[in-house]
């Protein structure tokens, strides 16, 4: 029995962190994803193993936050909003020093169709990947980097007020 346990957790820790990031986890909260502040283009989930945390503490890896579109987008569009966001939720000399790493990050970002959904997976390790469909398109290490990211829709001037509070359960 001991060796059976043993191999067990060998076999876990040798496991990409990537496998986890494919687990079902439990959807927090939903809000609708607007563009122009009127236009509902799909539809924004908050996921995490367990929902048990409140506002802020959501936040905390591990994480899911998954963007099911009923709309083409194209891909360059959520790059240059990405870069846009963060430097307006971030000081400049953090933007700066993260700024080749965002845009390596956003890069991987590609047109969408209705029912395309992107998602954003950030690890306890600080990996954050980037995901469209089942098909992971970018990586990057760092919680200062994930923190910076999620400012988007989290930060103090978040893409909209709104998402933010539905998303973290204020509202």
């Amino acid at each position: 029995m001991t060796r059976i346990r043993t191999f067990f957790l060998v076999l876990l820790t040798a496991m990409p962190a990537s496998v986890f990031a494919s687990e079902s986890w439990e959807t927090c909260n939903e809000a609708p994803v607007k563009a122009l502040g009127f236009i509902t283009v799909g539809k924004a989930a908050l996921s995490k193993p367990t929902c048990d945390a409140a506002g802020d503490t959501l936040l905390a890896p591990p994480l899911h936050l998954e963007f099911a579109y009923t709309r083409a987008v194209p891909g360059d569009a959520f790059a240059k909003a990405a870069m846009v966001m963060i430097e307006r939720n971030i000081d400049a000399q953090r933007f700066n020093d993260i700024a080749e790493r965002l845009r390596a990050f956003n890069s991987g970002y590609r047109d969408i169709d209705d029912g395309d959904r992107y998602r954003l997976v950030y690890l306890p390790s600080g990996e954050l990947q980037l995901w469209l469909n089942n098909e992971q398109l970018a990586v990057e290490q760092g919680h200062d980097f994930a923190d910076a990211y999620l400012s988007i829709w989290f930060g103090d001037k978040p893409y909209s007020d709104a998402m933010k509070e539905t998303l973290l359960g204020q509202r």
